[in-house]
């Protein structure tokens, strides 16, 4: 089952919905930005330290979160979408990867 590199609108017609068990966490870390496209461009060009995995693509899931909430965007052929899911529980062993 392919599901890596494949637009919003895809997914959903193919797979349904992402689903945080068929992802990991790639960094989980302070910017100095909560704009999508921003952060987009900063992990393309200028990675911030201690990150080494690969620029974000399609596919690929982004959490912008605060002591109080939080919400997850898929990144799209042009732009994120807003998607709901709740993130799984992190343990101190998880993988970091992309």
């Amino acid at each position: 089952m392919r599901m890596k590199f494949i637009s919003y609108g895809d997914m959903a017609r193919q797979f349904g919905e992402p689903c945080p068990e068929d992802y990991l966490v790639a960094y989980d870390g302070q910017l100095d930005t909560n704009d999508l496209e921003a952060i987009y461009d900063r992990f393309d060009s200028h990675p911030p330290a201690g990150f080494s995995g690969q620029a974000l693509a399609m596919s690929d899931v982004v959490e912008l979160y605060d002591r109080n909430s939080g919400n997850f965007y898929y990144t799209d052929r042009r732009g994120f979408q807003k998607i709901g899911f709740a993130p799984r529980e992190q343990t101190q062993d998880m993988k970091m990867s992309m």
